[in-house]
């Protein structure tokens, strides 16, 4: 846990941190947002005392930080740049193990390290022995961030780590950072300038102007309540009318799905298929966990009815019950699911999110109230295109997993 007590920072009479109060908790990701010279990137300069406070004191874990040496602290503390800062004359396994190896790490644990978090980022161990300029932007760019994570340290500060990348590739890695970072539950401090970045990367957001903290909240608060009109023209209009839609979760689309017990035959699942039409349906145990989906292709090659369901089930892919929206659609769209199931923390089965249900809550959200010109709805209708109700709901629970 990161606490800041009454901190201020001064430059001569300028201040650049005005009496900041604010506590990050152990695993979460806070990113700090504002406009150039609102102290965001000084805050978080201070957490491993690169920047040292006028006023006020920063704690770690209750412990005060000026009682740490500082080479102790920056060591327990990753830290990524905008450039990298890989160091160009040291191959990638060198630039990887930098920080473990001043931590006097055995040899065998270094190439343990360096080789599970290259898998963590799909890279290939082969590059190790190269040099960074032997690497495209991008591929730095991973190997940088897992660099502040191969001496597991528990706080990573990332200092607009994205923002010299192309959108496509920026994507990748925000992606990527948020599942390091929930998998190896690490405390992520993440300064930026980009509203959308903060929005689909933090759990909370700060929000900070002329040295002061506007309005600290996760990314759904600041999307429904804008402290100020600051806040409102940080966020934009655009994203303010999507926050009903965009950023509920995504049990606002799912519906009920199709399931079967694992220990039920295979020609109960048979029946269960005709009477309900699908072609795809859920397993679960006795308590209702998600353990796997069965389908048409897999009866069809059956002959023997009495066979359990599980022991010819497929695996599943699922996404929890606090998932906002935007993120199924990536889901969806980006990855190419028809269908895909929702569970709750403890992995149990609460319903199913179809790309049909998905399609029509788009529709709902953006168009719903939009007249083409020179076209009324009837014409529209009579035209012959009509999109049926079956058509945007989608086959219910078919195709989980396609």
């Amino acid at each position: 846990m990161i606490k800041f007590q009454n901190v201020t920072k001064m430059y001569g009479n300028n201040i650049a941190v005005d009496n900041m109060n604010l506590t990050i908790h152990d695993g979460e990701f806070v990113c700090f947002i504002g406009t150039s010279g609102s102290g965001k990137t000084t805050s978080m300069r201070m957490i491993n005392r690169m920047v040292n406070p006028t006023s006020g004191k920063i704690f770690i874990d209750k412990k005060d930080i000026r009682a740490i040496n500082e080479v102790s602290l920056r060591r327990s503390i990753g830290y990524v740049i905008q450039q990298v800062g890989l160091m160009p004359h040291m191959n990638i396994y060198e630039n990887i193990v930098m920080v473990p190896k001043l931590l006097k790490w055995d040899k065998e644990r270094m190439k343990n390290t360096a080789h599970d978090l290259l898998r963590r980022v799909d890279l290939d161990p082969s590059i190790l022995e190269q040099y960074p300029s032997e690497l495209s932007g991008g591929m730095q760019q991973r190997i940088g961030v897992i660099r502040a994570l191969a001496a597991d340290q528990e706080i990573i500060l990332m200092d607009e780590p994205f923002g010299a990348l192309d959108p496509i590739t920026r994507d990748s890695l925000q992606r990527l950072v948020k599942k390091l970072q929930k998998e190896m539950h690490r405390t992520i401090v993440f300064v930026t300038h980009d509203m959308d970045e903060a929005l689909n990367l933090a759990d909370r957001i700060v929000v900070m102007s002329e040295g002061k903290i506007v309005q600290v909240g996760t990314p759904m608060e600041i999307l429904r309540n804008p402290a100020n009109d600051f806040v409102k023209e940080m966020v934009g209009e655009d994203r303010l009318n999507q926050a009903a839609f965009e950023y509920e979760t995504v049990t606002k689309v799912m519906r009920d799905a199709v399931k079967i017990n694992q220990n039920e035959t295979v020609a109960q699942a048979a029946r269960l298929m005709a009477t309900t039409r699908v072609d795809d349906i859920l397993v679960v145990d006795d308590e209702n966990i998600l353990v796997g989906r069965i389908d048409m292709r897999t009866l069809n090659r059956r002959q023997d009815r009495d066979l359990l369901v599980k022991d010819i089930m497929k695996q599943v892919t699922y996404i929890k019950d606090s998932m906002v929206i935007r993120d199924a659609i990536y889901y969806i769209q980006e990855l190419g699911h028809r269908n895909i199931s929702v569970v709750n923390d403890a992995g149990r089965l609460l319903g199913l999110v179809t790309r049909g249900d998905i399609v029509s809550s788009v529709y709902e959200a953006f168009w719903a109230d939009y007249e083409p010109e020179n076209l009324s709805h009837n014409e529209t209708f009579e035209s012959g295109d009509k999109v049926s109700d079956a058509t945007l709901q989608g086959q219910n629970g078919s195709d989980v997993d396609a």
